[in-house]
């Protein structure tokens, strides 16, 4: 019996790409605005009353119901075994798609870099959560290129394997894992991307104007990001990988989704979309704590809070931001599932020797990718929440600026 797949076949993968839901303020940098004591007076408002971490954490699963867990379902219960199989009997039909999903993400990420060079600026400062590195582009057009290269390798890597499976039928398992890797990569991302504006149910910070507000707003620092915050998630990640890898096992008996009867496939789905909703929620809450815990030096009503925002996610302002968060994501979701992949294949020979059995074999592919997951995770923390930064805070200060050009017009 050969690996063909991670196990259960896709788990539900959410590094720092499937998670974080920094909401950043809608108005321009702090030192654009007038300085608090030159501000007209408004009415005061209610300071917003701190949430504790059981009730905050309940409502950051709810946010994410919809967004990460329904669409984990759809995407990888019935898009991608559907593509795995077009893999083998329909070819042809496979590798166009894939081909449509590789051609539209070479072009999100031309126009996500387009949209951070043109405030190359604002864009440095948001990355680095630092007003000092305004005039330093190197790490985040570093961090932007091993991104994009990331996100096309994978693609070609899809497309080139789907390809050689057509005249080498030995491929074809691997060459189906791929395929539904990328497919789940760039949906999720998406439409992910689309619906997370529809519900917040959380937020942080005290919006009254009367109340000192913190020069970078959310936005965290490299260094509010902590090693510890980051081996947490880290841990948590994997354990809840690790967890739900041996659930989508037991649901589809071994076998890789496209393989198994289509209930089943939905299912296993559903099992990795719970994953992906506790994941996203436990690195929002680790997230979210630190952001108040910065906000807090500046003035003690900045809290975590429970409040329940619908927004229409499909206006001008909020598709405008969805091009680099999913590209972010793409990344955080495509790369480690394949590296997750690749190592299974290394330990193909190994683990197919006859002294291994099925549930031997099934156990050491769930840690693989658990191990995967929590590794990558933890290590792209702090980078995937810089990512996010960059193009909240450039839409931020677009919609300020065309507000006020429309001001300004007779």
């Amino acid at each position: 019996m050969t690996i063909t797949t991670p196990p259960a076949g896709l788990p539900p993968l959410t590094t720092g790409v499937d998670a974080i839901e920094l909401d950043q303020p809608d108005q321009p940098d702090q030192p654009d605005q007038p300085d608090q004591l030159d501000r007209a007076p408004t009415p005061a408002t209610p300071a917003p009353r701190e949430a504790g971490a059981a009730l905050f954490f309940l409502m950051q699963n709810v946010r994410h119901a919809l967004p990460v867990a329904g669409v984990r379902t759809v995407v990888q219960g019935v898009i991608a075994p559907e593509l795995a199989r077009a893999v083998a009997s329909r070819p042809d039909a496979a590798l166009a798609a894939q081909v449509a999903l590789t051609a539209c993400s070479l072009g999100r990420r031309i126009v996500s870099q387009i949209h951070s060079e043109r405030s190359a600026q604002v864009a440095n400062q948001a990355f680095a959560g630092d007003a000092a590195q305004r005039d330093n582009s190197l790490p985040r057009r570093l961090w932007q290129g091993v991104q994009s290269a990331g996100i096309a390798g994978g693609d070609f890597a899809a497309l080139a394997l789907t390809i050689a499976a057509r005249s080498n039928p030995a491929l074809t398992g691997v060459a189906q894992a791929a395929a539904a890797i990328q497919v789940i990569a760039h949906l999720q991302a998406q439409l992910r991307e689309a619906l997370r504006p529809a519900i917040n149910t959380v937020h942080v910070g005290n919006g009254d104007l009367n109340v000192p507000q913190p020069p970078e707003g959310r936005n965290l620092r490299r260094s509010d990001v902590s090693w510890t915050m980051r081996g947490t998630f880290g841990i948590a990640a994997a354990l809840i990988d690790l967890g739900t890898q041996v659930a989508m096992q037991r649901m589809l008996v071994g076998q890789p989704a496209w393989q198994a009867a289509r209930g089943l496939a939905i299912g296993a789905g559903a099992i990795a979309g719970l994953g992906n909703m506790l994941t996203s929620s436990v690195e929002d809450h680790l997230l979210d704590t630190a952001s108040a815990r910065r906000m807090q030096q500046t003035h003690p009503s900045h809290v975590r809070h429970v409040r329940v925002d619908l927004r229409n996610p499909f206006n001008r302002n909020e598709l405008g931001r969805q091009a680099e968060r999913a590209d972010a994501r793409v990344f955080n979701t495509m790369v480690p599932m394949l590296i997750a992949l690749g190592v299974a294949q290394a330990l193909e020979s190994t683990l197919s020797q006859p002294g291994v059995g099925d549930d031997g074999r099934e156990a050491a592919q769930a840690g693989v990718h658990a191990a995967v997951t929590g590794l990558v995770g933890g290590a792209l923390l702090a980078l995937t929440v810089a990512s996010y930064q960059i193009n909240d805070t450039v839409r931020s200060r677009n919609t300020e600026q065309r507000a006020a050009a429309q001001g300004a017009q007779p």
